[in-house]
């Protein structure tokens, strides 16, 4: 009887840990940004149907937030590979037998579906950086539901510009961003903030051009 009591009090302790494991993802999901930036573009007069999304450089590596109260996610490009955690992009456009394959701007439509609020921090980084992050992605694997965010920041974190960007657990794709926004008011680095239609999203809209070449 004993050896079911444990075994039962054992079943609960878990279930309490699954619970609150499920309020903190709720939680951090629903954190907004610290940093004021400008405001995200309307939809509509033609946009987003008309984007102004570069396609990623050689050595290029581009964080993509989508943080719109119908759907938070963070998706990344190194180069023209995506990262796509835990993301519905691949499996949706895929029904469609015209699709012509994966672009940086068909995946941004694909999050501006949600909502206005899609940002592009694009980073060029040196050979030797862009190759620690290729790496990662390689042995990045699938990703549960609610941890995009964390699995693009752990790919991202110590490396290059990302040096200060912590690993984590969870996180929500608003704190990711807050981190990237840090990034890109030190002129020391090659990065930068876009809203799809070109605009600077970069913190008190200091727009210092894309950047798409190593230094």
């Amino acid at each position: 009887m004993t050896g079911l009591t444990d075994l039962r009090n054992w079943t609960r302790f878990l279930g309490g840990v699954l619970m609150a494991a499920c309020v903190l993802a709720l939680a951090a999901c629903a954190q907004v940004h610290s940093i004021p930036d400008t405001p995200a573009p309307r939809i509509g007069n033609g946009y987003p149907d008309h984007l102004d999304v570069p396609e990623p450089g050689s050595r290029e590596v581009i964080v993509v937030i989508n943080d719109n109260a119908k759907m938070v996610h963070s998706g990344m490009f190194a180069a023209d590979r995506l990262l796509d955690p835990a993301g519905s992009y691949m499996g949706t456009r895929g029904l469609d037998s015209h699709w012509p394959g994966i672009s940086l701007q068909d995946y941004v439509r694909f999050q501006l579906e949600d909502g206005p609020v899609v940002k592009l921090y694009r980073f060029a980084l040196t050979a030797e950086q862009f190759r620690q992050i290729e790496a990662r992605v390689d042995q990045a694997g699938s990703t549960m539901p609610l941890f995009c965010a964390a699995r693009v920041q752990n790919i991202l974190s110590g490396i290059g510009p990302f040096e200060s960007v912590p690993n984590v657990w969870l996180v929500s794709p608003a704190t990711l961003a807050d981190y990237l926004d840090s990034i890109i008011g030190n002129r020391e680095f090659a990065g930068a903030c876009y809203w799809p239609n070109g605009g600077s999203c970069n913190p008190r809209a200091v727009d210092k051009g894309l950047e798409v070449t190593a230094r």
